[in-house]
């Protein structure tokens, strides 16, 4: 376990490209809302040339740079803990099986339930494809592994290398902390938007998202279940500028209701974002 300097956590959110620099405003704002004292980066195109790892642009995916960005973090400043988040989440509470979990090397969280299967590695049923938008590291040499094997696997990138870690390798603790979904009364990632997977073409994710109701300034989902983060999950980095636009304006005008657009503004400090067209 690496544990330097205890409870020194830290937060990365990586934003390359104009396109997401509205929706990583938001990521950014709602975590440090509901995650005090925990040293938060947005890193955008800009700040990126300040960190070595700025050498791997256009070289590696943008999810593996992420990874390696995070370590670069974690290992300069001496966290015990790095919470890596998507530009495209909305973190809507504290949260609290990331933070309070110093037990395992690797908090992770759940994909759509589907098996993911790669040329090296199977996750044991489709209850258990993570995510690697959504993760905490407490043991940085889990975090470099996964780096490593990242780059083998150039469809899944570093989700390929996260469930191989975690499902191949086997050398860390690991826990999933929305996992079993059945059972869990809480969701920090896709299952969000149903429990469900799509065929292709299909977003059936509307019927479900707009159900959505907030208790006692708390999100909660179809099934009755806390949401802690909310990952829109549409692999938006392959959308033409168009598609981007509609995609986005479809969940702010057709998905989210009105009483979950009034939480993500007055309780995770989202501004205007759900009021008005997105347009980059």
């Amino acid at each position: 376990m690496n544990l330097n300097s205890k409870n020194k956590i830290a937060c990365v959110i990586m934003s390359i490209g104009k396109r997401y620099h509205k929706l990583s405003s938001v990521s950014y704002n709602s975590f440090i809302c509901h995650n005090k004292n925990i040293d938060t980066y947005l890193i955008d195109d800009n700040k990126i040339l300040s960190y070595s790892c700025s050498k791997f642009l256009n070289k590696v995916s943008i999810g593996v740079l992420k990874y390696m960005l995070s370590y670069e973090i974690a290992k300069n400043h001496n966290y015990s803990k790095v919470i890596v988040l998507g530009s495209d989440t909305i973190t809507c509470s504290r949260l609290d099986e990331f933070i309070d979990d110093d037990e395992h090397d690797i908090l992770a969280t759940l994909d759509y339930p589907y098996r993911l299967i790669t040329n090296r590695i199977k996750s044991p049923d489709s209850e258990t494809h993570l995510n690697a938008d959504v993760v905490c590291f407490n043991n940085f040499q889990a975090l470099e592994d996964i780096i490593s094997v990242s780059l083998n696997h150039p469809i899944y990138h570093e989700q390929g290398g996260l469930n191989e870690i975690v499902w191949g390798s086997k050398k860390y603790k690991t826990k999933i902390v929305d996992y079993p979904y059945n059972q869990s009364s809480v969701i920090y990632n896709a299952r969000a938007k149903g429990n469900i997977i799509a065929a292709h073409g299909e977003k059936p994710w509307d019927k479900y998202v707009s159900r959505y109701y907030v208790k006692d300034n708390k999100l909660f989902s179809y099934d009755n279940k806390q949401i802690k983060v909310f990952h829109y999950c549409e692999g938006l980095g392959t959308l033409s500028e168009s598609e981007f636009n509609n995609l986005l304006n479809w969940w702010i005008f057709s998905c989210f209701n009105e009483e979950t657009k009034i939480f993500f503004k007055n309780i995770c400090n989202a501004g205007d974002f759900f009021e008005k067209r997105y347009e980059q």
